[in-house]
């Protein structure tokens, strides 16, 4: 198949800048010192992840873990990789999407034996079943991605949340003139470039549209999905953005906002966390990305701690899983992503702007899966840096889209 010949033509190459760590074998039996290795994107090793990874060495002592972090861009192709080539880490946290793609069959089955299994609430363990049997640690839940904005400054301002493209522009042009920044852009993580774009078109996507894609029936380079990416670009060309929005980062992002001078920026509900670490008072909303204004784009929550199945470390491997499903640990971890509760004995109260995306949008079914999600397997990351190209003004929307539908044909 043409994703298994790319897989492998780049194997050699990946595996030179990215190693597993394992140790001996142990037939089956604990060893008193051990080192487990876990692989995660780099974006998702968190301050409140490490810690939790400290505190877990310190209260097992004879037990560390060595992360291994990848970058964001890399992170699918990687995980293809090792798994094509059988140097899966003995811990990842993968999607399930992602697991479906590589093969379910090289990870641990997780079942009622579980110490925890019964205490997964009954939507995030069926949301997270391939054909019907679990392969890891449910961690991931329900979150949003839309357009977080300082609801400080649009109440002084007496500014309405915009939800189309056309009321976000007239909002851009009150913040300018006001002195602050519309909306941040950090281009320079690519991950980051692409929200806009990507959550405009999950608010459009249908279920038709999907199979379409799919099926090559239906083109990326269409008017509509044109328009959109255009309209995302004409906010740095106009000036609603930051000027260096070509060397930004999410870091500097998080400190825009923190610091008042920026009043919009497009993430994921973890960002706000961010922002508050930093600035506790902040009062933070988050809404729809503008483009239909009545649907919120989420993630569905596929994330999971799964352990390789070619692991000589699976049982201590099993001693985190276990030490992680406490419900001191999982609200640590949900909280530090704004994520729902995965566990039934979490205790979790929602902050103020997460409720509000609750009872308006997430209960009432206002929602649309994120094309991250739609796209079982699909490395995105092409589309990320043709965007980014695209917001350089170096291509054009229609050769962002003729370029990722090349990329999307070689994957599907």
């Amino acid at each position: 198949m043409k994703k298994i010949g790319r897989i492998l033509m780049t194997a050699a190459a990946l595996l030179l800048t990215v190693t597993a760590c394992s140790g001996p074998q142990t037939d089956g039996q604990k060893e008193e010192n051990v080192t487990l290795s876990l692989m995660m994107p780099q974006s998702h090793y968190k301050d409140f992840f490490k810690e939790e990874i400290t505190r877990f060495e310190q209260e097992n002592p004879g037990y560390h873990i060595d992360v291994l972090r990848i970058p964001d861009n890399q992170w699918i192709e990687v995980v293809k990789t090792k798994a094509v080539t059988g140097e899966l880490t003995d811990l990842i946290r993968i999607d399930k999407s992602l697991m479906a793609d590589v093969g379910a069959e090289k990870f641990v089955e997780m079942n009622g034996e579980e110490s925890w299994y019964s205490r997964v609430r009954e939507e995030q363990l069926e949301n997270k079943k391939i054909n019907g049997k679990l392969y890891g640690l449910p961690v991931g839940s329900t979150s949003s991605v839309g357009m977080i904005y300082n609801k400080e400054i649009f109440e002084q301002m007496g500014l309405a949340v915009p939800g189309t493209m056309e009321e976000l522009y007239s909002v851009c042009g009150a913040l300018k003139d006001a002195g602050y920044i519309p909306v941040y852009a950090s281009d320079k993580d690519s991950w980051t470039a692409t929200i806009g774009f990507s959550s405009a078109v999950s608010q459009v996507m249908t279920d038709e549209d999907y199979e379409k894609l799919s099926s090559g029936e239906m083109k990326w380079n269409n008017g509509e999905y044109r328009k959109i990416l255009d309209g995302f670009a004409a906010l740095r060309t106009d000036g609603y953005t930051n000027e260096n929005y070509i060397e930004a980062t999410y870091d500097s992002a998080v400190q825009a906002m923190a610091s008042g001078k920026a009043a919009m920026y497009m993430s994921g509900q973890f960002f706000i966390n961010d922002v508050q670490e930093i600035a506790p008072e902040m009062d933070l909303g988050m809404a729809p990305v503008p483009y239909r204004g009545d649907i919120l784009t989420v993630k569905s929550g596929e994330g999971m701690f799964a352990i390789s199945a070619k692991s000589p470390h699976i049982e201590e491997a099993k001693v985190f899983l276990d030490w992680f499903s406490s419900p001191e640990n999982m609200n640590e971890f949900n909280a530090g992503w704004n994520h729902m509760p995965v566990f039934k004995d979490q205790d979790m109260d929602m902050a103020e702007w997460q409720q509000e995306l609750y009872d308006d949008y997430i209960e009432t079914g206002r929602t649309a899966l994120e094309i991250n999600e739609r796209f079982s397997g699909i490395d995105l990351s092409e589309l990320w840096s043709l965007e980014q190209e695209r917001f350089m003004g170096t291509v054009t929307s229609e050769e962002v889209l003729e370029g990722w539908q090349d990329s999307f044909d070689q994957q599907r």
